[in-house]
C-alpha cells in the first residue's frame, strides 16, 4: 500500500489547485484537457478530487493543464510555480513509487539519430518551460539560433528523467524526410505511427527538426495526446502549435558560452563581449568563434580584426554573420593536419544527410580517393588521414563527429551547398554516392546503420537532383526500405525513381521499365494488390512491344503480374496464367531452365490454392 501521508498532499496540493483554477467542473476540465493535447476522461479527472484511491500520471498530468487552461479562459493565470511539472512529478512519485519506472527499460524505444548535444551547450531562458507538460510546440527563431540543439537538450532531458517512453527524432527538412521517418517508426514498431503513440499509457516526444516548408507537415502532424516539438525558421504564426522563440544570445549568455570555451586559457577572453556584438549575439557564428580561438589560441581582439577583413554590418544580418564565421572557421580547420583536407570533406559531407552520415561511407576508397585528388594530398589518403580531418572540423564546430557519426548544422550545409557550382555539386555528390553504395554492406544487420545510408541517399536526391537521379545507389536505397519493414516507402522512392528515370531516358527505355517493375513490386508488397496488377498490366504491354513477348524481363512481369493476381485472390487465374507461362518456357527454354523450373513450381502454388475454393 503506498503511503498514505504523501497521497493526502497529493490530493490537497491538486484541490488547492483546483480552487485557485476556479473550481472548473469535469467537463471543462475535460476540454481544456484535450485543447493541450490530452486524453483522458471526465470520470477520471473528476476523481483527481473527488476520488480516494490510485492516480495514473497521465491524469494527473491533464488536470493540472485542464486547469491551467480553464483559468487561462477566465483571465485569472495561475502562477508558475503552480504549474512546475517537474515539482508535479516528484510530490507524485512520492505518493505512488510503484509507479516510478513502471515501463520497462526493454519497452522504452528511440528511433532517429538524435544530434549529439553541442560543447558549452548554454540552457535558454525562453525554452526552459516546455517541458512542463504535453503539447505542440514550435521552436522558431533565425538560422543559427540554436533551436535543434534546445530541442536536443529537451528531448535528453524528458528521456534520462523517465518522462517520456518513445522518442522519435525526424529530420523534416523535405516531405520526403517526414514520411521516410513515419516509415521507419512504423517497421520499428510494429504498427503505424498513429496507433503506436495513441496506445494507452504512451508518453511520447516527436521532434521534427528544421521543418522548412509548412505544406510538408500536410496531414503528417503527429496526434494529441504526446508532446511534439517542431524547429523552423518560419513564423510561427504558419505552424500550428505554442511559439516558443529563441532570439539572439543575451551578453551574458554569449559572455559566458565564451568563457567556458576558453576555460583552458581564460586569457584569451579579452572581449567577449566585442566578438559578440560583431555576430550580433547569434549563438552558431558565436560557437564557431569560439572554436576557431580555442584551436589557434587567438584572442577575441585579434579574433575581431579577423573578422572585420569579412566586411561591415556583419551583425545586422544573421546569415551573414554564420556566413563570416563559418569562412574563418574553414580556413583554420584547412591549417590544420591533413592540410588542405578540410574543404573537400566538408563539400563530401554537405551532400550527405546532415542529420548523421555513417564514418564508413567517409572511409570507404571512393570517398579517400576523391577527397586525395581535391586536397591534393601526396600519396593518398588512409583511414588515419580522412578521421585526422573530421577530428578537426569536430574541434572548429563545423560538424559533430564522433567514431561511428558525422552531423552538420543545416545553416552551416546549406552555406557549404550555396558555395559549390554547379559542376562542383554533381562531382561530390556523384563521389557520394558511389562511396555510399560501396560502404552498404550486402546484409542489412544493423537497422539503423541502413536506415542512415537510406537517408544520405534522400539527402543526396534532394542536393543534387539528375545529378545522381539514375545512380544505382537509388534501387539499393529502395529496396533496403523494403526489407526493412517499410514496403509502402519503397513503393513510394520506387515510383519516383520510376518517374525519374522515364523523364532523362524516355518512358520506354529499358531502365525505366525495369524502375516501374520494381516499383510494382513494392506496391504490392504494401498491401495494394489492385495498384499492383493494374501496375503490371500496362507495364506488361510496354514491355512486349519495346523488348519484345519472349524477352526475360517481359516473362517476369508476366510471372509477376500472375502472382499478384494470386495474392488478390484469384488463384485460379493466377494458375492459368503461370500455365500459360510455363508452356512458352518450355517451348522456347527448354524444361530444365531455372526459369522454367520457377513457373512450374509457382503453377502448383495456385492450382493447390485454387483447387480448395474450386471444391466449395
Amino acid at each position: 500500500m503506498p503511503d498514505e501521508r504523501p497521497v493526502d498532499m497529493l490530493r490537497q496540493r491538486l484541490r488547492r489547485l483546483h480552487t485557485s483554477a476556479g473550481l472548473p467542473k469535469a467537463d471543462s476540465l475535460k476540454d481544456h484537457a484535450h485543447r493541450r493535447g490530452h486524453r483522458v476522461s471526465r470520470s477520471a479527472l473528476a476523481a483527481v478530487t473527488g476520488g480516494s484511491g490510485g492516480m495514473r500520471w497521465a491524469t494527473v498530468e491533464a488536470f493540472i493543464d485542464g486547469c491551467a487552461g480553464y483559468a487561462a479562459s477566465r483571465q485569472r493565470p495561475l502562477a508558475a510555480q503552480e504549474l512546475t511539472m517537474t515539482a508535479w512529478r516528484e510530490l507524485y512519485e512520492r505518493a505512488f513509487p510503484r509507479q516510478r519506472g513502471a515501463v520497462r527499460d526493454a519497452d522504452r524505444c528511440r528511433i532517429g539519430a538524435v544530434p549529439r548535444p553541442a560543447d558549452g551547450h548554454q540552457p535558454r531562458a525562453s525554452v526552459r518551460g516546455i517541458a512542463a507538460r504535453p503539447g505542440r510546440w514550435v521552436l522558431t527563431g533565425p538560422g543559427g539560433a540554436g533551436k535543434t540543439q534546445a530541442a536536443v537538450h529537451l528531448a535528453e532531458e524528458l528521456w534520462r528523467g523517465r518522462e517520456i517512453d518513445l522518442l522519435l527524432w525526424i529530420p523534416a527538412g523535405s516531405q520526403e524526410q517526414i514520411i521516410s521517418g513515419y516509415g521507419r517508426a512504423a517497421a520499428e514498431l510494429g504498427r503505424p505511427l498513429p496507433d503506436a503513440l495513441a496506445g494507452e499509457g504512451r508518453r511520447w516526444l516527436v521532434v521534427l527538426d528544421d521543418v522548412t516548408d509548412v505544406a510538408d507537415l500536410e496531414g503528417l502532424l503527429p496526434p494529441p495526446g504526446g508532446r511534439t516539438v517542431i524547429t523552423t525558421r518560419l513564423p510561427a504564426a504558419a505552424v500550428q502549435g505554442r511559439d516558443v522563440s529563441l532570439p539572439a544570445f543575451t551578453r551574458t549568455e554569449a559572455r559566458d558560452f565564451l568563457h567556458a570555451r576558453l576555460a583552458r586559457r581564460p586569457d584569451l577572453a579579452d572581449d567577449p563581449d566585442g566578438v559578440a556584438a560583431d555576430l550580433g549575439g547569434l549563438p552558431l557564428a558565436v560557437a564557431l568563434a569560439g572554436a576557431v580561438m580555442a584551436e589557434e589560441t587567438l584572442p577575441c581582439s585579434w579574433y575581431r580584426r579577423r573578422l572585420a577583413a569579412r566586411g561591415t554590418g556583419v551583425h545586422r544580418d544573421p546569415e551573414r554573420a554564420v556566413a563570416a564565421s563559418l569562412a574563418l572557421a574553414v580556413e583554420a580547420a584547412d591549417r590544420a593536419e591533413p592540410a588542405g583536407l578540410a574543404t573537400p570533406l566538408l563539400a563530401l559531407s554537405a551532400v550527405l544527410d546532415p542529420a548523421g552520415i555513417p564514418v564508413p561511407v567517409l572511409l570507404t576508397a571512393t570517398a579517400r580517393d576523391w577527397l586525395g585528388t581535391h586536397a591534393a594530398a601526396a600519396g593518398g589518403l588512409d583511414a588515419a588521414d580522412v578521421r585526422a580531418g573530421l577530428a578537426a572540423l569536430h574541434r572548429l564546430g563545423l560538424v559533430v563527429a564522433d567514431e561511428t557519426t558525422v552531423t552538420l548544422h543545416p545553416l552551416v550545409r546549406r552555406l557549404l551547398l550555396d558555395d559549390l557550382s554547379a559542376a562542383e555539386l554533381a562531382d561530390a555528390a556523384t563521389a557520394a554516392a558511389e562511396a555510399t553504395l560501396e560502404a552498404w554492406p550486402d546484409q542489412e544487420r544493423d537497422p539503423g546503420y541502413a536506415a542512415r545510408l537510406r537517408a544520405g541517399v534522400d539527402a543526396l536526391l534532394g542536393a543534387a537532383g539528375d545529378a545522381v537521379a539514375l545512380h544505382p545507389v537509388r534501387a539499393r536505397a529502395c529496396h533496403s526500405r523494403g526489407t526493412s519493414g517499410d514496403p509502402a516507402g519503397a513503393a513510394a522512392a520506387g515510383a519516383r525513381l520510376a518517374a525519374d528515370t522515364g523523364r532523362l531516358l524516355g518512358a520506354d527505355h529499358p531502365r525505366a521499365l525495369l524502375a516501374r517493375g520494381n516499383a510494382a513490386r513494392w506496391l504490392g508488397e504494401s498491401g495494394d494488390a489492385d495498384g499492383a496488377i493494374a501496375a503490371y498490366e500496362v507495364l506488361l504491354a510496354a514491355s512486349a512491344q519495346v523488348l519484345g513477348a519472349h524477352h526475360a524481363n517481359t516473362w517476369t512481369c508476366r510471372s509477376n503480374l500472375a502472382y499478384a493476381r494470386g495474392l488478390a485472390g484469384d488463384s485460379a487465374g493466377a494458375a492459368a496464367a503461370f500455365a500459360a507461362l510455363l508452356a512458352d518456357c518450355e517451348a522456347v527454354l527448354g524444361p530444365e531452365h531455372p526459369g522454367t523450373a520457377s513457373a512450374r513450381a509457382n503453377l502448383a502454388r495456385w492450382r493447390t490454392t485454387a483447387a480448395p475454393a474450386e471444391a466449395s
